[in-house]
């Protein structure tokens, strides 16, 4: 019985066709503006993923074209201008490291590694087993660097989504020479 005077209620109340305009307004506008917020929120979010990525695989491009040896100076500036192109406004790191593979010990090895930022440190080969899943196949000897880069994004808006990391991954094979070489390290 009860539930049939709920049901019936609940009926007449959709039913209803009399009201005032003001009324469903203040029920729906917080609702539309919050959504309106929400869409920008996210669209930001995915735009600065997006600048993140695009900025990483074009620091790997710009490293895998270079015929000369790298120093620390330029793994510096390369993290300044992965600052730039990306429009990071947090405290980014950048990873560059250069890897190759060992047949005769079935292994990744690091020929070497370096590390700008306070969120990451240069990789070691006690390192690889957890990369190891990531890396793509290679021949013996073949060589691919590696570009890591870790920031966050942090929404100027509250709709929920919070602070969120944006690290990139990307490798690229040596296109003009053997390899990428660092100043002071010895060539593999």
């Amino acid at each position: 019985m009860l539930k049939r005077k709920f049901l019936s209620a609940l009926r007449n109340f959709r039913d209803d066709t009399r009201g005032v305009i003001s009324i469903e307004m203040v029920v729906i506008l917080p609702l539309l503006l919050w959504s309106f917020a929400a869409v920008a929120t996210f669209f930001d979010a995915y735009r600065a993923r997006s600048l993140a990525e695009k900025a990483a695989f074009t620091i790997s491009d710009m490293l895998s074209r270079e015929t000369n040896a790298v120093n620390a100076q330029y793994i510096t500036n390369t993290r300044t201008l992965f600052d730039e192109l990306a429009s990071s406004q947090t405290d980014s790191s950048l990873r560059v490291s250069v890897i190759s593979w060992n047949s005769a010990l079935n292994a990744y090895e690091i020929d070497w590694s370096e590390a700008r930022g306070t969120r990451l440190i240069a990789l070691e080969n006690s390192d690889m087993d957890e990369l190891e899943p990531s890396l793509p196949v290679m021949s013996d000897s073949d060589v691919l660097i590696l570009v890591e880069t870790l920031g966050s994004y942090t929404p100027m808006l509250n709709v929920g989504i919070g602070s969120a990391s944006i690290d990139t991954f990307v490798f690229t094979r040596p296109r003009y020479a053997p390899q990428l070489v660092f100043e002071g390290s010895s060539p593999a």
